[in-house]
């Protein structure tokens, strides 16, 4: 019996010093650390997309293959929009002669108003002359009427052409031959037409490995439809999919440590959180859950931490997106914010390939106007064209014969008596 209870006193001694051990382990290794081995490599994956439709010419790379920035991967047929390039060159040509024309129409009509102006002064003053004779019975009724009537002629022949002046001089004034709107118009769908001849080639937008080709040469490929993807080698971090119970004491800028299946436990990398997500998956899920109705059940749910790794690590041993990992986050220091709570730090991308699209399109545009320009109107190249409007002051005796009555029937100021 004795022998007994010393067996049953070892055992439960061993279970309490073991418990005891196991209770310090935790105390000393587990209590101030997260992990899990839900987590995955994730990174961005660029999209070459075309801006718009045509066939496949060419294609310069493949799944695996290393691609430099501005390279060319894809390029479609160009005969569409050589054609629109060509289209639009003539018709900027013809918009410049067009605007020539429209300067000199300005002054053809201002050489017609000084050439109507003096056939109305010329009429005025026979009809003074044959004013002032009337009443002596110098010249005839008749040709008293005749000289009234040819006055309101040429007074509404000039009225016409200085209407037309006036229309000619408001497409034109206030603008030099290069500023038109007509022309800048016309260059703006040239620039068009040239930009799309540019984008019938599909450049790399950034540096990386090509991935998830869909197309073959020869294929149609509308506007718009992912052709491939270009995976930067640069842009590359851990998804730590944590539960809720572990995100307590998890801040930003919390040492991790993670081991990647690819590379096994000998290699570690080194990151450090860097995002603490605001969302649980269930939410953003294609079929939230709806916790009103009668059958729902509770689950523990994961948040993915945004985990950044040392680049220098990831160009000696280089990872792919998607690979299974384990995050071990030091929880130790609690200095940093649960949220971010300002912008620094973001990540930023971006790429300059688009920026290069027009480069050589203003010389091209400006050799196709100077061709086109009227070598007679150099002078308003850059120089606005400012022309007065055309004013007339008509004498009240003139006035008074053009603006009456066309009903009425005309008398002469002054007749003379019969004996």
């Amino acid at each position: 019996m004795a022998k007994l209870s010393k067996v049953t006193l070892y055992f439960w001694l061993s279970v309490f010093w073991l418990a005891a051990l196991g209770f310090v382990y935790w105390w000393v290794f587990w209590k101030n650390i997260a992990w899990t081995n839900d987590a995955y490599v994730h990174g961005n994956q660029v999209y070459l997309t075309p801006l718009h439709s045509g066939f496949v010419t060419a294609i310069h790379t493949d799944d695996t293959f290393f691609v430099k920035k501005d390279e060319v991967l894809v390029e479609l047929d160009r005969t569409d929009a050589v054609i629109s390039l060509d289209r639009t060159s003539a018709e900027l040509a013809e918009t410049v002669r067009n605007v020539c024309e429209m300067f000199h129409q300005v002054f053809a009509y201002r050489a017609q108003i000084e050439m109507t102006k003096a056939k109305f002064i010329r009429d005025a003053q026979d009809f003074e002359h044959r004013l002032r004779v009337l009443p002596a019975q110098a010249v005839s009724l008749e040709d008293y009427e005749h000289a009234v009537a040819s006055l309101r002629t040429s007074y509404h022949e000039l009225h016409n052409i200085e209407a037309l002046y006036e229309k000619a001089l408001s497409q034109v004034q206030n603008t030099t031959l290069r500023s038109h709107p007509l022309i800048l118009a016309a260059a703006d769908r040239l620039r068009d037409a040239w930009v799309y001849l540019h984008r019938c080639n599909l450049y790399a937008p950034a540096e990386g490995i090509a991935a998830q080709r869909t197309i073959q040469v020869g294929m149609w490929v509308k506007e718009g439809t992912p052709l491939m993807s270009v995976v930067p080698t640069d842009q590359i971090w851990v998804n730590a999919n944590f539960k809720e119970t572990q995100l307590k004491r998890m801040r930003i800028g919390q040492r991790a440590t993670i081991k990647v299946d690819l590379w096994g436990h000998d290699v570690t990398f080194h990151g450090k959180v860097i995002g603490l997500p605001m969302v649980a998956g269930n939410v953003t899920g294609l079929l939230p859950p709806q916790n009103l109705s009668g059958n729902w059940i509770k689950i523990v749910q994961r948040l993915p931490v945004r985990i950044e790794i040392d680049p220098d690590e990831i160009k000696v041993h280089p990872l792919r997106l998607g690979l299974s990992t384990e995050v071990t986050v030091d929880l130790t220091s609690d200095t940093g914010n649960y949220l971010n709570q300002t912008t620094k730090g973001s990540p930023t991308y971006s790429t300059d390939i688009y920026t290069v699209e027009e480069v050589g399109d203003q010389p091209y545009i400006e050799e196709i106007i100077t061709a086109n320009l009227d070598p007679n109107l150099n002078e308003y190249s850059a120089m606005e064209l400012h022309l007065p409007q055309v004013q007339m002051t008509i004498p009240s005796l003139i006035e008074e014969a053009l603006f009456s009555n066309p009903a009425d029937p005309l008398k002469p100021p002054l007749t003379s008596e019969g004996p």
